[in-house]
């Protein structure tokens, strides 16, 4: 006599291929992801030809389309950047005050803030751009 087993209700479904898809397409995107670290105010930076060199400590002034300031992780109003620029150059006199301002930020008040920084004690200062090709675009 033959015994037949009862199906069960469900078919199991293996997993395991789906999981192999979901952990490659992890390191997939682990490995050609970049990590950056975030700023405290959301630019898009004006483009340049020329190039920084050198290896030195950097301070990034971050300025907004709106003229907000940001240093490090805080945002600071115009009138402290004197003094917070001073406290950053006593702690480290050899850091580089670099000033990152955004491409719609106003001209005025990008040098404004510039004044600011040389107030604060900063004899340099560095204005960071995108490069632009040499054919033009970015």
């Amino acid at each position: 006599m033959r015994i037949i087993r009862p199906k069960p209700d469900r078919e199991l479904v293996n997993l395991t291929p789906l999981i192999d898809i979901v952990f490659n397409l992890l390191i997939f995107f682990m490995l050609t992801g970049s990590i950056t670290a975030a700023e405290a105010l959301n630019i898009d930076p004006a483009s340049s030809t020329s190039r920084m060199r050198g290896n030195v400590e950097e301070t990034v002034v971050l300025v907004d389309a709106k003229g907000r300031i940001a240093l490090g992780e805080r945002i600071i109003a115009r009138q402290d950047l004197p003094d917070v620029i001073r406290e950053t150059l006593t702690a480290n006199p050899a850091a580089l005050i670099q000033l990152k301002p955004d491409s719609e930020a106003d001209a005025a008040g990008v040098i404004d803030i510039m004044e600011g920084i040389r107030e604060g004690g900063a004899e340099y200062i560095v204005l960071l751009t995108l490069q632009r090709s040499a054919s033009g675009g970015l």
